[in-house]
């Protein structure tokens, strides 16, 4: 056997020995990003369902139409959202986070609006839903249900307001409400106001910790109306 062969073979199993193949690890917060990601993309997909069954060349359908659209795209997304830098988990932010959410929900097609009321509320649900969607597709991989960093995103409707998927979430609801103006859906509406303010004071009050954020809110003033509020 030639000298070069062996040194060959000899290089050949030093290399062999140097790799090391990374072996995929299973833990417990991994299982619980995992579980965390199935339970929001059905929430979605859920979510889409109502819609589904009313669509036709009208402004309630052109709102459902974008409704279908934007929970389907967040309902894959929901599988690559980015890992939290840190998360504030507890009965308080499950609590405003929760009611926020579910309080709109609870409103019921009863009594249906006629004239300028229904024009002007499915105008405000289409609205809602188009501003939702399209800052939703702006957070892109960095949305979540509860307050957590996953990084600070400053661009399409964020420039102007620092909480545009609260904003169009209220929109849409208060033009729900209005299309469908019962003392059931009014009552809901005011019920979710406080627990929208008060999942925003946690949200900020997390993220502030983050010198990107405080910057953030030093040039983006108002939370979720232009020159208002």
């Amino acid at each position: 056997m030639s000298s070069d062969y062996v040194f060959m073979e000899a290089v050949a199993a030093r290399v062999h020995a140097s790799v090391t193949v990374p072996q995929a690890r299973v833990t417990v917060p991994g299982l619980r990003r995992a579980l965390g990601d199935c339970v929001l993309a059905v929430s979605f997909l859920l979510a889409m369902m109502p819609a589904g069954r009313e669509l036709s060349f009208s402004l309630a359908g052109a709102a459902n139409v974008v409704w279908l659209a934007g929970a389907a795209i967040m309902a894959v997304m929901s599988f690559a959202r980015f890992a939290p830098r840190s998360a504030s988990v507890n009965l308080r932010t499950i609590a405003a986070s929760g009611a926020m959410l579910i309080l709109p929900c609870l409103m019921r097609p009863i009594n249906p609006s006629t004239g300028a009321l229904a024009t002007a509320g499915l105008v405000l649900e289409l609205f809602g839903v188009i501003l939702t969607q399209v800052a939703r597709v702006y957070m892109g991989r960095s949305f979540g249900i509860l307050p957590a960093n996953r990084g600070i995103v400053s661009k399409g409707p964020f420039r102007w307001v620092r909480h545009p998927i609260y904003f169009g979430w209220l929109v849409l609801s208060i033009g729900y409400a209005m299309s469908y103006a019962n003392p059931r859906n009014i009552i809901l509406i005011i019920a979710t106001l406080p627990f929208m303010v008060w999942r925003i004071d946690q949200e900020e009050t997390h993220l502030s910790a983050d010198t990107a954020y405080r910057g953030y809110i030093d040039h983006v003033r108002y939370r979720l109306l232009p020159g208002v509020i």
